[in-house]
């Protein structure tokens, strides 16, 4: 069987209030763009903004160079060409191109409107792989389905992300836009779709897919979870994945205690039918409250539930991190010269410990397979260089790509070895799932913390200066996990050389008390 890597990249985009950039040098602009999918040609199409409330007399036009969780420069401002600025006389002002995303407006004061060509970046999900491009971040026009990454097709003016935005879509008879933006319900019709967003990074962080309908709505307590499928083979699936992820759903839900940071999310499907049997690739990019899937397999329903199961069990917990939880670096992200994070372990690391922690805490997957998956994360860990601290990796993930897969092996069990530490010193009345939600608290979706400080921010909201130690060796520094002498505490035995595990057969009281507060068997 020739089964293809399932790519996961997490975009860590967010809508945040008031950037300083803005209130700097005057009060951003209102964004409306519109764009006909009825006048698709040559795999382009006629974007069209309007601005309210411009006054300056330079402007910078551009489209991102990188957009959060892939970790490459992909130039979105190379897909975009014929671009003119109009006055608000109907005169065309003067540009400059200053690279391949940016172009510079001179006399820009009465900059009205701009229109150019956006071209789609592949034609098909396939096997035709190329480094450092990543299809899930790009779009795809066809008039059977156009994938919609927003930051293919609208850009923003340098300084003036935070202006309102207001996107016009005329769409095909039959075709409906899934996405997880705002409707103005006043403004739309049945031949065009109008959505809103408070930002343009609100706007980035929400990728749309029209194609014929074929979308299951998944209720749970306080949200709902659309999944909407797209499949060139012209089977509907929507129903049967959806049938299929709701328990897992249901099960995170209730391991978040319940409360959501979101009321609503889309997961986004395109699948691609491979003629191939038992041949698969997919590729995913997640956002604050929707996942875009790209797959590439047989119309195996059961292949491409597993598939989807596998990506949402990770995906949906990024709810929590980075959207509740998460630095003024992602909160101000520049998309032309990004600034990165050092928390990497935080947002990817513990959002895999949780993937990895729900099933079996709930009861949803025995102890040994979970004890299976901690033996394939060890093992597979050793193929990277656990020298380099998680911080430093996080600070340099755009040049050590080679590297960034780590924060899903030692990202995650670092996560495994800090939760049982807060088990031990709390006498089990503490853990990542209590310390999460404190951090959410106390910073939230829109107060991002500081990214120097988080360590002892923990510490003091723990009350325990030995994490602060923990961090320091193993997160901050390049040490070794103690993921031995950690799980010998619960009544695990690592034997380092052959990376298994074993239960010991006379377990203590207190590695049997430690164990069940941990793990809840």
């Amino acid at each position: 069987m020739r089964i293809f890597s399932l790519l996961l990249f997490t975009i860590l985009l967010f809508s945040c209030t008031a950037a300083q950039k803005a209130a700097s040098s005057g009060s951003a602009p209102a964004y409306s763009y519109t764009l006909n999918l009825n006048e698709l040609e040559n795999d382009q199409l006629n974007i069209s903004l309007t601005l309210n409330g411009w006054n300056q007399p330079t402007a910078t036009f551009c489209f991102p160079k990188i957009v959060p969780g892939i970790y490459g420069d992909m130039n979105f401002g190379q897909y975009a060409s014929a671009l003119e600025v109009m006055d608000e006389d109907g005169q065309q002002l003067a540009t400059r191109k200053v690279d391949d995303n940016c172009w510079e407006i001179s006399k820009a004061g009465k900059l009205r409107k701009i229109t150019y060509l956006v071209d789609d970046a592949w034609e098909a999900f396939d096997f035709n792989l190329t480094e450092g491009f990543y299809r899930s971040a790009a779009s795809s026009f066809s008039p059977e389905s156009f994938v919609i990454n927003t930051n293919c097709l609208f850009g923003y003016f340098q300084g003036f992300e935070d202006g309102p935005v207001q996107v016009s879509i005329a769409k095909p008879e039959g075709l409906y836009g899934a996405t997880s933006l705002a409707r103005d319900a006043d403004k739309t019709t049945p031949a065009r779709d109008v959505f809103t967003a408070t930002d343009y990074r609100q706007l980035v962080d929400n990728p749309i897919l029209y194609a014929r309908p074929d979308t299951t709505m998944i209720q749970l307590p306080g949200i709902d979870v659309e999944v909407a499928c797209h499949s060139t083979s012209g089977k509907s699936i929507s129903a049967e994945v959806a049938q299929y992820i709701r328990p897992l759903l249901e099960s995170q839900a209730g391991y978040l205690g319940g409360k959501l940071p979101v009321d609503k999310y889309s997961f986004l499907l395109y699948h691609n039918l491979n003629p191939e049997a038992n041949a698969y690739i997919g590729d995913g990019l997640e956002h604050a409250r929707s996942t875009l899937i790209l797959l590439y397999m047989p119309l195996d329903m059961d292949a491409i539930r597993k598939t989807v199961y596998g990506i949402a069990s990770h995906e949906f917990f990024h709810i929590l991190m980075p959207l509740g939880l998460h630095s003024r670096e992602i909160a101000d992200y520049d998309f032309n010269n990004p600034k990165f994070s050092r928390h990497l372990w935080l947002y990817e690391g513990m959002t895999e410990y949780f993937t990895m922690h729900m099933p079996v805490k709930t009861g949803l997957q025995r102890m040994e397979d979970f004890l299976r998956e901690v033996e394939r994360k060890v093992a597979a860990m050793q193929d990277f260089d656990n020298t380099i601290p998680l911080t430093e990796l996080s600070l340099n993930a755009r040049e050590r790509q080679d590297q960034y897969y780590n924060f899903y092996l030692k990202g995650a069990l670092v996560n495994l070895c800090l939760d049982i530490r807060l088990r031990e010193l709390s006498g089990g009345q503490y853990g990542v799932q209590d310390l999460v939600p404190d951090l959410i608290e106390k910073y939230g979706p829109n107060r991002p913390f500081e990214d120097e400080v988080l360590f002892d921010e923990i510490v003091g909201i723990t009350g325990y200066p030995e994490i602060g130690i923990f961090f320091e060796k193993y997160i901050a520094g390049g040490e070794s996990l103690p993921l031995q002498e950690t799980l010998k505490k619960v009544g695990l035995e690592l034997d380092l050389e052959t990376e298994k595990i074993t239960e010991e057969a006379d377990r203590t009281e207190e590695q049997q008390k430690l164990r069940k507060y941990w793990i809840g068997q």
